[in-house]
Formats: C-alpha cells, structure tokens, sequence
C-alpha cells in the first residue's frame, strides 16, 4: 500500500514553491490508497483545488474534515465505498462519479442530490431534474406525511401549551418510530426514505421547540410588517376564458380558440379547422424544416414526400392601391418616413415583411394573428440576430438580417400563445460538454413543446395544463426552471431537464402557483430571482413567494399591487386587466392596464417593501412616471424593453410603434424621484402599409415589439400574420 504524503506529491510534478496552494486539478488514481493514507492536514493545503480523481483504490469511505472549499468535480469511481454522507463537507460540487462501489445504490443516488446543493451530474449523467424533484417535490410530501403522523398520534399526548421539555418528551417516542411509519416511493428507496425521514422529523421537531420559544410574551407591540397571510378574495369580475364558450364578453379581443366564435369578438379571428389537416406546401428553394421526433400528433411539412419549408411571402411597401404582385421598391411614404425618423435618435428603416405563419401556407392568409417572439441567445454572432415568433399552428425561426425563415415546425389544429429560450449544457456520447439553445412553446392545447432548432427537431413535450398556456418565461437563475402561465389559472414552474446525446429527458413539476385570473404576462424579480414572481392578470398585477424551500407546493399570491387608474369611473372597463409587464432594471417597472391610455413606470421596492397592514395583501404602486400612449380599447398589446433599459417599446391599434427614450428621466428614476406630467414618446413610427398581390392590409394591430440586445433590428408581430423587421442605423 501507498501512503499518501508531499513527497508522492511532489512526485507527480507539482510545484514545491506554492505548498500545493494554486494547485485545482489532482489525480490519486490506482495509487492503491487506503482510507488511513488520507490525510486532511495534507489536503487543507489544497485551498483552490477544484478536480479530485482518486478512483481504482481501496477506499472504503470518503473521511471527514477534508477541507476543499472550491472543490467541484469529485472521481472515487471503483472503491469500496459504504456511506456518501461525508460528501456533504463538500457544498460547491457539481460532478460526481462512484459506479463500481459494490455498497452505493439508488438510495444513495437521491442521498447526494440532498447533500449537495449545487450538483448538476451524477456518473457522467445529468441529473438536474431529478435533483430537483428530490429536494423540492419529495421533501415537500415527506415533510407532509412527517407532519400528518405527528398530529395524528401525538398532539394530542401535549397540553395546549406545552414547553420545550415537553415537547422533548414526547419526540423521542416519536423519532423513534417516525422512519418505520412514514413510507414513500419504491422499497428500492426504502433506505433513502428512513434516512431523510428522520432528517425532516429532527427539524420538525427542532422547530416546535422554537416556535414555543419564540412564542413567549414581548413588550413590544406586534409589528405592521407582519406577513400574515389571509383568504385569497375573489376578482372583482368574472372574466371570458377561453375554454368557456358559454360566457361572452364582445368588448373584449380573445385569443383564437375552437370553441370561440366571431361572435366573441370585435376583431377578425383566424378560422379554427373543426379537425387538423395537412398541410399542402408550396414548392420553394429552402429544403430545411423543423421535424418534430416523439411527437405523434404533429405532421410535418412535406414536399414531393420530402421535408421542406415554404418560402415565406414577402409583402410589398408600396402604398399604391393599384400595385399588384411583390415589389422591392420602396415607396415615396416609407422614403418620407425614414427621413423624418432621422431627424431624432433612434433611426430604422423597413428591412423586411414576412408572411410566414400562413394557414396552409396560402398568401391569401391575413387573418392569423401572431402573439410572441424571443431572440435567441448569442452563443455565436449569428445567434443574436435570429429572432423565434409564434402565432396559428406554427413556430418560426427568422434571420433578422437576410430575412430567410430558418426553421418552422407546426402542429395542425394548434395555436401558438407563448414562447421561450433557454441554453442548456449537453453532453454528447463522447461525454464533452456543448452549450445549445432549446426553444420552448405553448398554445391552446396546453402543452408544452420542447424544440433544439440547431439540431432540427422537437425533442420532447410536457403536457402542462388542461387549457390553454397563456404566457411563459424562463428563470434567469436555473436555465432548466420554466414557468407556465395557463387560462386554468395557474402558474406551474417546472424543471425540465437538460436532455442527452440521445435527446431523452426528464421534466418535473416544482410548484403551482394559484391566479385569481388568467396570468398574461410573467416577470421574475431580478434582484430576488429566487423568491418573487410578479404576474400581470386579467383582473390585477400580483406577486408570488417561489421559493421552494419554503412552499407546500401550491400557494395563492403573496401581495396584490393597486393603480391610480383603478379610480377612473366606466362603464366598460375596471382597467384591472394589467396586459403590459416588463423591468427597466433591479428596482424600476413598466407596466399598462387595457384602455389605460399611457404606460406606468413604478418602483418595485418603494411599492413592495415599504410597510403595509397585516390585514390585507394589497399595496399601492409607487408610481414615477407617467408615458402618453394610445387610446386604444384593445387588450393584450404587450410592452417590451432594451436589454440595457434604457427604451421602451410598445404597439398599438393602428400598426404604430411607440418608442420611449428613458434617458432624459433616467437620474429622477433612479433616485425614486417622481417626474410630474405625461411624457410624451420620444418617437412613433408609422405603419407603411404594405400590400400584397391579393390584398390590399388595412388597420393593422401590433401584438408585440421587439428589440435584439445590441440594438439592431426591431421585429413587430401584427394580428395580419405579417412579421414586420425593421434595421435600426
């Protein structure tokens, strides 16, 4: 055998200068080490070591009070290894392997993904959802059963008001029996299950002792802080869902659904087939498609029994009634308007008008409106000029610059709402790590598809919801959290996983967040991306408490946020429909209500810390400033912002695009001060009315803008299934 010491060390080639201090990668492997030979005062020089391999030894455990703060990547694969507990002194590790240790099992799998916080990979597999679902969905319904049992069979042993001592009493029983009589999950987990059990039981108890010592008399009063939570009241007024065909609501502009008629709305609809059918392509030059794989109700584009993607029909600019068929003119209206745009900041001009969410690919298709887009994020130069939209049955994925539509997967029948981005780390089957941009989308069929356009497929599906998915958004935080917003009023955040060579994957649900109205737009609180979600609604702007350490897994909302224009008086309208949400930065929010007729920009910590009544969840926006916006009685036109915050866009009614340059209030903003007045936007632009070769486009509503992060193109998706892209100079 082989003790391990500094002259073995040194041996293996390092430097003798630095006492080990700079040393981050070291390999023990087949040195024949024993548990004995390793020694933790040798190790505690090791301050930045980050990779430990000391597999093929005979190690028969892991010791304690082996210092290695930075450590992340951990190798005691073939040992003789009997207990991972002591992994625990080892809280920054992301990677662990330890197959061919005869005594590790399953159980012992689940027990690392509660010991170690950060871990990302288990035996050269991802185990971030699983990870996880351990120690968030498990813990959640043991904690439950752990608690059940102590009030089924020993609350009752207490008085009303029992001590510390008493308490003490009465748990060794309890901690005694609580492990055998507290079952979940498989007998294969049955020794994890005992183990973390008696964990959550010694914390119960731990914390009964503490409630009743925190419980004791004060002299001071009880403070106006005090988060007591109360019943959820319910909305002021029932509003139209989209799966209730019986309720009608003609003043408001509702999403396509296939049980909504024109009859439900004012605005024109697209037409929902009564069954999916296939699509009948044009023949075009680009012979690239998305094929969705593991997708058995989606049929892809086909073309001469070939996959193929249509070529999306470019508009033209020309004003001229008369003009017919696609022209590359500019039109003496855009001319003037490009010239105008330039005398102020901010200068674009028309780059290009695509129509390619056609309803079986007919250039005749004005009707199919188009809700969402994201940029993709840049791995790469070309991947933050390439833009995803969704609207009808179909995802797109365009180049903003040459105008080309890249990738399109659709599902007949389906109609898109809501799209996401996240980068996600593979491993591909030689086992090096690769970064790849996964898109995921939801619509009407409440499912959530999963999309790697780079390796052109769908890979996977979640069916998230009973109703339609309304509004989604990724954490900024864990690329796998994905937050789902549906007409069945709910928010479920779930992990979906980081799929492998082979695109398998597995998806979990973390949380479910109760709406007291459908969720329209979803925002996490960037300076605690951890504990709040903050929801624009149809009746109300909300915030939720998402930590998951803290839920049961299902809560109401936390705090409701009130407007000055609440108290404007109408007949039509509340103006609690807040269809418009998006950060300037950490503290500063934009936000507008339908019929609202300007744009609020208000203050998160102002409104939600300031003190409030325990008595109720209602608290008043701290309103900054005011911006002139159209009066426009048309909900669900969202607002976007610069990734640098510095502008504001948003659509409206009449195919404009307001722009707001914050720069000039940017200092008042910052210090919280209030700028008096309504501002007026720093420029709009008009729509220049293209026509096609069949149509000419008349009033044209614009859904949702858009700005890449380094302020080069602005993308507008309008309810005429036109994607409008305009070059910013």
């Amino acid at each position: 055998m082989t003790k391990l010491t500094t002259d073995i060390l040194l041996k293996k080639g390092l430097p003798k200068s630095n006492h080990l201090k700079n040393l981050k990668t070291l390999g023990l492997s087949k040195m024949q080490l024993e548990t004995k030979d390793l020694d933790p005062r040798l190790f505690s020089q090791m301050i930045n070591l980050e990779e430990l391999d000391i597999s093929k030894n005979c190690l028969s455990e892991i010791p304690e009070k082996i210092s290695l703060p930075k450590l992340k990547v951990l190798n005691f694969t073939d040992n003789q290894v009997e207990d991972v507990t002591t992994l625990h002194q080892f809280p920054n590790l992301e990677e662990v392997m330890y197959e061919e240790n005869l005594y590790l099992t399953v159980s012992d799998n689940y027990k690392v993904c509660c010991l170690l916080p950060k871990l990302r990979r288990l035996n050269n597999k991802d185990i971030t959802s699983l990870a996880n679902h351990v120690r968030f969905v498990i813990h959640r319904e043991l904690s439950s059963r752990v608690e059940i049992y102590w009030e089924k069979n020993y609350k009752d042993k207490l008085p009303d008001e029992p001590t510390p001592a008493m308490i003490k009493s009465v748990s060794k029983d309890f901690l005694k029996s609580v492990a055998n009589r507290v079952m979940y999950g498989p007998n294969s987990l049955k020794d994890f299950t005992k183990w973390k059990v008696n964990i959550i039981a010694e914390e119960f108890i731990s914390s009964l002792c503490n409630k009743k010592k925190d419980a004791e008399p004060q002299p001071e009063p009880v403070s106006a802080n005090d988060d007591t939570e109360i019943p959820v009241t319910p909305s002021k007024k029932k509003r139209t869902c989209e799966s209730d065909p019986e309720v009608r609501t003609p003043a408001k502009r509702l999403r396509t659904s296939a049980v909504i008629t024109h009859a439900l709305s004012p605005r024109r609809l697209s037409k929902v087939p009564e069954s999916p059918q296939k699509s009948s392509p044009r023949r075009n030059k680009l012979n690239i498609t998305l094929s969705p794989v593991r997708s058995k109700p989606i049929t892809p584009v086909k073309e001469n029994g070939k996959r193929g993607l249509p070529t999306p029909q470019k508009v033209s600019l020309r004003s001229t009634p008369s003009q017919k068929g696609f022209d590359e003119e500019r039109s003496v209206n855009i001319e003037r308007q490009k010239r105008e745009l330039k005398k102020k900041g901010f200068d674009v001009e028309p780059l290009h008008f695509l129509q390619c969410h056609s309803k079986n690919n007919s250039s005749n298709d004005f009707r199919t409106q188009l809700w969402s887009c994201a940029f993709e994020p840049a791995l790469d130069s070309l991947s933050s000029k390439v833009i995803a939209t969704c609207g009808g049955e179909s995802v797109c994925v365009i180049d903003c610059e040459t105008g080309n539509v890249l990738k399109k997967y659709k599902v007949p029948g389906e109609e898109f709402f809501a799209l996401a981005w996240t980068t996600l780390t593979m491993i591909s089957n030689e086992g090096q790590k690769r970064n790849i941009n996964v898109l995921a989308a939801g619509g009407k069929y409440g499912v959530v598809r999963l999309m790697h356009p780079k390796g052109n497929m769908c890979y996977g599906e979640i069916k998230a919801h009973k109703k339609a998915i309304s509004i989604m958004c990724f954490s900024p935080a864990h690329d796998t959290f994905l937050f789902t917003g549906s007409y069945d009023k709910r928010i479920i955040l779930w992990d979906i996983g980081v799929p492998d060579y082979e695109y398998n994957f597995r998806a979990s649900q973390l949380l479910t967040l109760d709406t007291p109205s459908t969720p329209l737009r979803l925002c996490l609180v960037p300076s605690s991306l951890d504990q709040y979600l903050l929801g624009g609604c149809e009746d109300g702007c909300y915030v939720w408490d998402i930590s998951l350490n803290k839920q049961q897994g299902r809560c109401s909302y936390h705090a409701e946020f009130s407007f000055p224009i609440y108290k404007k008086k109408s007949e039509d309208n509340d103006f609690h429909t807040i269809d418009g949400l998006a950060f300037l930065n950490d503290d500063l929010i934009a936000s507008k209500s339908s019929m609202q007729g300007s744009i609020y920009i208000w203050s998160w910590k102002k409104s939600f810390l300031k003190s409030r009544s325990k008595s109720t969840k209602k608290m008043e926006a701290a309103v900054l400033a005011e911006l002139k916006w159209s009066q426009t009685d048309i909900p669900y036109l969202s607002l976007t912002t610069s990734a640098d915050g510095l502008y504001l866009f948003c659509g409206d009614e009449a195919g404009k695009v307001w722009i707001y340059d914050l720069e000039s209030c940017r200092a008042e903003l910052q210090k919280g001060v209030s700028c008096s007045g309504l501002k007026e936007p720093t420029k709009v632009i008009d729509w220049p009315a293209p026509i096609s070769r069949e149509e000419k486009m008349g009033e044209t509503v614009i859904n949702t803008v858009l700005v890449n992060p380094a302020k080069e193109y602005l993308v507008a998706l309008t309810d005429k299934n036109i994607i409008a892209i305009w070059k910013i100079l």
